[in-house]
């Protein structure tokens, strides 16, 4: 039998699996009085629907309260509340609120725009450098009242109880760590906060509903600066629980911002990396259950999880955004088809760092689920789709999914496009998971997929379709850097070409003018090839706009190969190996001795058979890098887009 379907009781209430959505960040219009919550809702209850067994939501934060009477700020909640409490009951599952407060962690502004500032145990600075104030015992007892005020509001709207965040580096981690809590009143030791807050929330909430408790058990600082190992903060953790006020343990790791970039991880992370420490805590805590975490993200993993007894219940959060259907898929036998997590992030965390609504790299339908049905087409078509990368594949699979007679044809030897070069990126190819699976969801819909074909208006013609979707792509154009005046005395290559050049041992001058994925995974893999690399770009930092999890971990790989960088600055010519770099706010020029130049340009629309179509008696759209190059987020959901107005 499979332990991933067996149900637990926690708490009282029964869950049906062991499948949880853990808190994380969805979007902020969730937190806006103006906004109705519709869009939140819908993608809760879209994943209770494919058989999640326990939803634990985004923490709105608390504010503190003067007492428990009159008039909440957080009141307008209520309401949806309970509308999302009976959208995810309708399937089964159980939900939980997280609550939580900042503390020192960000800047001021970012949660109040009246710049009142951040609140702390001992005046401590954010990891942003925003100093804040140090609480005085008053101000506790009105941020422990705007716990309670919060966790008494979920209950009484219907939820099944709360989560209290005390990990992330926020204010309850705060209140146990010696970097954070340095006061030698009563809320100087470090389990006196979470103590008091166990006591009064059992008071107002009874016993029924739920508490978890989620803790950091690895800030990764050093023991000089405060830091707390995990045997010390799983000793912590069974110091709370031996309370008997809490119902369910979960973790984290580490204590600030861009430590995200390794505690929620891209494919850079080990699949279950943080498993150990799940294990640390089970064994400290074994009477209460605990949540494994850590990029689980296939049903296999899961099970050895479970079977290995490292935890009770697991967190496939980023699994279920790809994949909401993922338990269903379990119950049906169909594991196999389980759309994987890729492990990119561009999509989910990396966006909700932007303070965006997040979605996901290469399933569009996240964060529309209100509005994204897929209704079957009424006159079925026969369509052709130009093109086997992100945004043809999508547009196939959707097209099929329709209804539609579909067929496929790329001119290379295999699928996927220009994603295709990150295979030479150790790691990185699990990127790669994303078309395989679309690939396999082809055979299964019956669409015939042609490869190492030219598609002409000849072939066009010959096959005869009614629709015609154009998904050639983009070619890279290296020469687009040159000036007249420039007299190349080495090689320009594109950022594709430089993920397989021999180029090891060659000093490389990464021009990056995109601030994207392209140049990084040029330069990450020409340092690891042991090139001596230089970057060069006009953005205060390399990978500008790869989202923070992936340009923290980028600039991470540049320093440690010593690899140099030029911010602020552009390519400024090259005669003969001698490049140019000018830096664009002080007007200094470094000359660069070379080997060669990559360039991340724009590249060019493969635009030559749509051009050749139009005018033709059949329909045609475009999607992807023809239209517009970007990345492989934005092929497949214009894929997607293209494939629902045939």
């Amino acid at each position: 039998m499979s332990l991933l379907l067996s149900p637990l009781e926690v708490g009282g209430r029964q869950l049906k699996n062991r499948v949880v959505s853990t808190a994380h960040g969805w979007g902020f219009d969730w937190f806006q009085p103006e906004n109705s919550g519709d869009r939140y809702i819908a993608y809760q209850e879209r994943r209770a629907a494919g058989g999640a067994a326990l939803m634990i939501l985004q923490n709105p934060g608390v504010v503190p309260v003067d007492s428990l009477d009159g008039p909440y700020q957080l009141d307008y909640f209520r309401d949806r509340f309970r509308r999302l409490a009976d959208a995810v009951h309708r399937h089964g599952a159980v939900v939980l609120q997280q609550v939580g407060h900042v503390g020192a962690q960000f800047r001021a502004e970012t949660f109040d725009p009246d710049l009142k500032p951040l609140w702390s145990f001992s005046g401590t600075t954010s990891p942003e450098g925003d100093v804040s104030h140090e609480m005085t015992p008053d101000d506790i007892e009105r941020i422990l009242n705007g716990f309670v005020r919060l966790g008494a509001l979920a209950v009484d709207s219907g939820l099944d109880g709360i989560e209290l965040h005390g990990a992330h580096g926020y204010l309850i981690q705060q209140s146990y760590s010696r970097w954070a809590n340095r006061r030698t009143d009563r809320w100087g030791d470090p389990g006196a906060f979470v103590g008091e807050l166990l006591t009064r929330l059992r008071t107002v909430l009874g016993r029924e509903p739920i508490i978890g408790l989620r803790m950091c058990l690895d800030d990764w600082r050093p023991a000089d600066e405060g830091g707390m190992g995990t045997e010390e903060l799983c000793s912590l953790a069974a110091t709370f629980a031996a309370r008997g006020a809490i119902d369910l343990l979960n973790h984290s790791e580490g204590s600030m911002h861009h430590h995200y970039a390794r505690s929620i991880g891209t494919w850079r992370v080990p699949h279950g990396a943080y498993l150990p420490l799940t294990r640390s805590l089970k064994e400290a805590v074994p009477e209460v259950p605990v949540i494994g975490v850590g990029r689980i993200v296939t049903p296999d993993e899961a099970e050895r999880a479970l079977a290995d007894g490292i935890c009770d219940l697991v967190g496939m959060t980023r699994a279920l955004i790809a994949d909401p259907d993922l338990v269903r898929k379990v119950e049906l036998g169909q594991r196999d088809r389980v759309r994987p997590c890729v492990g990119s992030n561009q999509g989910c965390q990396d966006r909700i760092t932007q303070k965006l609504p997040i979605t996901c790299f290469h399933n569009p339908d996240v964060g529309r689920e209100a509005t994204m049905a897929l209704i079957a087409s009424p006159h079925p078509r026969d369509v052709l789709v130009v093109g086997a990368g992100p945004a043809g594949l999508k547009a196939a699979e959707i097209a099929a999914r329709r209804g539609h007679r579909v067929q496929v044809v790329d001119r290379a030897p295999r699928i996927g496009g220009r994603l295709r070069v990150v295979e030479a990126l150790p790691g990185a190819s699990e990127l790669l998971g994303s078309v395989r699976w679309v690939e396999r969801e082809l055979r299964e819909l019956g669409v015939d997929v042609q490869l190492g074909v030219e598609a002409d208006e000849a072939l066009v013609d010959a096959l005869g379709p009614e629709v015609v979707v154009v998904a050639t792509g983009a070619s890279p154009d290296p020469a687009a850097l040159l000036r007249e005046a420039d007299r190349p005395g080495v090689p320009l290559i594109s950022a594709d070409e430089a993920m397989t050049a021999p180029l090891a041992d060659a000093r490389v001058l990464v021009v990056d003018q995109l601030g994207g994925f392209e140049a990084a995974f040029a330069a990450e893999r020409l340092a690891l090839a042991g090139a001596r690399v230089a970057v060069c770009t006009p953005y205060p930092s390399p990978g500008q706009f790869m989202g923070m999890t992936s340009a923290v971990a980028h600039i991470e790989v540049l320093a440690r190969h010593g690899c140099d960088v030029h911010a602020h600055s552009m390519f400024r010519g090259i005669d003969g190996s001698e490049a140019t770099v000018h830096h664009e706010l002080t007007g200094r020029t470094t000359v660069v001795e070379v080997d060669a130049v990559v360039t991340a340009v724009a590249p060019l629309p493969n635009v030559a058979l749509a051009e050749a179509l139009r005018g033709t008696d059949r329909d045609v759209l475009l999607a992807g890098d023809v239209v517009a190059p970007r990345t492989a987020m934005h092929a497949f959901r214009e894929g997607d887009a293209v494939a629902r107005l045939i």
